[in-house]
């Protein structure tokens, strides 16, 4: 299991056992993994375990048609992929026609993200509950990219001991949104706000600040303010998995941080839309953004230019490799 993560290789053992235990016999299984690029690695070793047939999963009634037209042979492992965003019409097959998926007699295996775990779990409760066990991988380079992004998503007079702090400093926020009546001291107080909830992995608590932060800037046309919060959003994303959605929010801050000459927002939006790229496998796209970032980091003297270099090279050399 080269390709595999060392910190996922325990959960990848437990899923083969659960896949070699359910042999034969039906089984709903989950494997959450936020990058497609780190799932189609896990689904290359299970293939060479098992037998296994792909199915991709576009929209809901082919879901249904599919699955009433299984046909797996005895020893097969019927693997499912999800789009990057679930329809409502996929979130209804998997509630209202879950049983189908033990009707093929064979274990099932579905892989999601975590964002599209977070909305079967709120929207198809049925299935949710109808699964059998459930795999959460962390991915090959969360130690890489991850921090990077947390890094880059403070501002540079934040920092914090230890969770507790990190606590403290919630409360404070808080206090103050009650507060306060002036809508740019609200602004960043939510972004505080909203940062301190990531950190702590209440992302979904963070993004409802966020958004709050910049529905507030655009009402004051602060620009600056409004970039950021985009920016916060698109690390929101990333987190939950969703990082179609995330690039889409780089791409509108990354405009804004040209428009008034912010170089170092330029820097930090181009930075986390390359690690974005990565994410989901476009490399070219990822080293052209992670050069313009190490160009103005450079050029700014920030600190962690040669950093971000050296990550940069090991990114080209993949590249030149395909």
């Amino acid at each position: 299991m080269d390709s595999i993560s060392l910190d996922d290789q325990d959960e990848v053992d437990l899923l083969l056992t659960e896949l070699e235990i359910s042999q034969g016999r039906r089984n709903l299984i989950l494997c959450i993994v936020a990058s497609p690029a780190y799932r189609e690695k896990v689904i290359q070793v299970i293939k060479a375990r098992f037998p296994c047939k792909v199915q991709a999963v576009e929209k809901g009634d082919t879901l249904i048609f599919d699955l009433r037209n299984a046909q797996a042979k005895k020893e097969e492992i019927l693997i499912w992929t999800l789009p990057e965003t679930l329809s409502n019409d996929i979130l209804d097959a998997l509630n209202n026609f879950r049983e189908l998926f033990y009707d093929a007699g064979v274990p099932s295996l579905i892989f999601m993200t975590p964002a599209e775990l977070d909305d079967v779990i709120w929207k198809a409760p049925d299935f949710w509950r109808y699964r059998g066990g459930y795999h959460i991988l962390k991915g090959e380079d969360l130690g890489q990219k991850y921090p990077a992004v947390e890094a880059l998503s403070m501002p540079l007079d934040f920092s914090y001991q230890n969770e507790e702090e990190l606590l403290r400093r919630k409360r404070i926020n808080e206090y103050l949104l009650e507060k306060k009546s002036d809508q740019r001291e609200q602004a960043n107080i939510l972004t505080e706000l909203g940062i301190v909830h990531f950190l702590l992995s209440e992302t979904r608590k963070a993004i409802e600040c966020y958004e709050q932060a910049l529905v507030i800037a655009r009402n004051i046309d602060e620009r600056g303010s409004e970039g950021k919060a985009l920016g916060y959003l698109g690390n929101a994303y990333v987190g939950l998995g969703d990082v179609r959605k995330a690039i889409d929010y780089y791409e509108l801050a990354l405009t804004i941080a040209r428009e008034i000459g912010d170089r170092r927002g330029e820097a930090i939006t181009c930075w986390n839309l390359g690690l974005a790229y990565e994410n989901v496998g476009d490399i070219k796209r990822a080293v052209d953004q992670m050069q313009i970032s190490v160009d103005i980091e450079r050029q700014i003297d920030h600190r962690d230019a040669e950093k971000h270099a050296d990550y940069l090279k090991n990114v080209q050399t993949r590249l030149e490799k395909k």
